[in-house]
């Protein structure tokens, strides 16, 4: 059977111990990386693509306007399509 390849956004949020976890596509092994205090998105580290990104005090984040709550810029994960 041939594989199809999703780029599905899949999402969990632990509401105890307020983390938000996002994936892209299928599970996928990575490396991650502190990009701003408690924000910790997920590389391939062959291909250096965003597949996951993590969020710790998830409400306390975005309780703020969004350009406040997440000021990280992803472009270096982000490739051209």
């Amino acid at each position: 059977m041939a594989q199809t390849k999703t780029r599905a956004l899949r999402l969990a949020y632990d509401k105890g111990a307020d983390v938000l976890y996002l994936a892209f596509g299928a599970p996928k092994e990575g490396i991650d990386e502190q990009v701003s205090p408690g924000v910790f998105v997920r590389v391939d580290e062959r291909t250096r693509r965003v597949v996951g990104m993590t969020i710790i005090d998830f409400e306390k984040h975005f309780s703020r306007p969004l350009g406040e709550s997440l000021p990280i810029d992803l472009t270096k994960y982000l490739a051209t399509v």
